[in-house]
């Protein structure tokens, strides 16, 4: 690269980044926020919430991504038109194609990186959120060991403790386990702790008692005991047998799935709803940049309108994202089109790359035109006045 071709790349790149992290921790932030009751009920640490909450930035880059691509060129090719720098370039020799050539590196890379984030990373990251999270919530010691609180383990269950001591001994223990609709106990005890071996998941209750009371009897049974194994098997499932969906398998197990796994029997159409979109996002990231490219890199006077041609780029992205979706959606139930979802981005890069070339110049109809055009003056007018 010469120092252009640096400049152009570094106004166009830098753009670029600061768009994708605003946009990216704008919806992180409000993602995240939905996932506080790892700290707030799961009794896990910041840096916990931190880790897990971040797993989903790998897939809000990704979505974010051929936007934010688009608008940084966009920018970039606006302000150096307003700044006459694509004019004084054009005059010095350098063709449009020849300007454009740090840009379209900037497009490749960004296609490139989507290709891997959509291959591998994304759905790598989502299955350790699956997994993480499994975690936070089987950890039923961080979960129900929360001292001077009431809390729901399940639907008709609620643990209180009274306090829990450094070596993980808790203290002042009362259980209600009001699962069964025929029979409700109540557990109370000195102490217990938390036990793993074989057979599962126990509390292990000291010194406490058990009060059965029958819906629609004033009596209740009590129960004395030294101690007491209160079962926590059935809340620790760990997530280690998990089942994954499409989205969270790797592009080794959508191009060759396994005929006998039973989520690829019952979503087989998901499945190859899921690689296609995979392998077209590339080309929908090229598209994009295509767009904005044949709408402002070549060289307009100041007297030109730069906002319009801009403008012109709306009905363009708005065609290719819904038709992009659209397309993708019908795969599963209707593998024919899956032809035109390479196709669609494909035309849409070919039509740029011939706009750019004066072969090909998709114009607003005239009425469209004057009437803007009227309303642009309107506003003229009354910011004058």
């Amino acid at each position: 690269m010469n120092r252009l071709d640096r400049y152009v790349f570094r106004s166009a790149a830098s753009a670029f980044l600061g768009t994708l992290l605003v946009l990216t921790l704008m919806i992180w932030i409000t993602q995240a926020l939905r996932e506080l009751d790892i700290m707030t009920t799961q009794g896990q640490t910041i840096l916990a919430f931190v880790f897990i909450t971040s797993l989903a930035l790998p897939a809000l880059i990704l979505g974010l991504a051929p936007a934010a691509l688009f608008m940084a060129v966009a920018y970039t090719l606006f302000r150096m038109n307003s700044d006459s720098e694509i004019v004084v370039s054009s005059a010095a020799g350098i063709s449009t194609w020849r300007f454009l050539r740090p840009l379209v590196i900037l497009a490749l890379i960004v296609a490139a990186c989507c290709s891997v984030l959509s291959l591998e990373l994304v759905p790598a990251a989502m299955r350790q959120f699956r997994y993480e999270i499994s975690r936070v919530r089987a950890d039923v010691v961080a979960f129900i060991a929360q001292p001077g609180r009431f809390t729901t383990l399940a639907d008709g269950m609620v643990f209180h403790v009274r306090e829990r001591n450094a070596n993980g001994v808790l203290g002042g223990i009362f259980i209600n386990d009001a699962r069964d609709p025929k029979q409700t106990n109540t557990y109370l005890a000195e102490r217990g702790q938390v036990v793993d071996n074989k057979d599962g998941t126990f509390l292990i209750l000291e010194e406490g008692a058990i009060h059965r009371r029958t819906p629609g009897k004033p009596d209740s049974n009590v129960v004395e005991f030294q101690r007491y194994a209160f079962d926590l098997s059935p809340f620790t499932s760990n997530g280690e047998n998990a089942v994954y969906r499409a989205p969270e398998r790797s592009f080794r197990e959508l191009l060759n799935p396994d005929p006998k796994d039973y989520v690829y029997i019952l979503e087989s159409g998901r499945f190859t709803e899921e690689l296609h979109r995979r392998l077209s996002l590339p080309l929908y990231v090229l598209a994009f940049f295509g767009i904005a490219c044949a709408a402002l890199a070549e060289p307009r006077t100041t007297r030109e309108g730069r906002g319009l041609a801009l403008a012109a780029t709306t009905p363009f992205v708005i065609v290719l994202q819904v038709t992009s979706f659209g397309l993708i959606n019908q795969i599963r139930g209707n593998p024919s089109v899956i032809p035109f979802v390479y196709l669609v981005p494909a035309v849409f890069i070919v039509g740029s790359a011939l706009s750019l070339s004066g072969r090909f110049k998709p114009r607003m109809p005239e009425a469209l035109r004057r009437q803007i055009d009227q309303i642009a003056q309107r506003v003229v007018r009354a910011t004058v006045n």
